[in-house]
């Protein structure tokens, strides 16, 4: 299945409009990228990333245990 089926797209279009997206031809709203994010397991954030390495922190953070999120912000805010 394509990502655009696996977000809810109707099957007979999925696979164009995604393209589009692609491509820059159109814009996801917000609410296809919620749906994008969860079939990719990504936090939506990431696809407003202009900066690749914000970009990969975000991947992190959205893996991080309880605990370990915990830890990092205590590590922030005493910065």
């Amino acid at each position: 299945m394509t990502l655009g089926v696996n977000a809810g797209l109707d099957p007979s279009v999925a696979s164009t409009r995604v393209n589009q997206y692609e491509r820059g031809v159109h814009t996801p709203g917000y609410p296809t990228i919620l749906r994008f994010a969860d079939v990719l397991d990504v936090p939506a954030a990431y696809f407003y990333c202009e900066d690749e390495r914000v970009a990969a922190v975000l991947l992190q953070l959205k893996h991080l245990s309880d605990i370990d999120f915990r830890a990092l912000q205590e590590w922030l805010a005493a910065r």
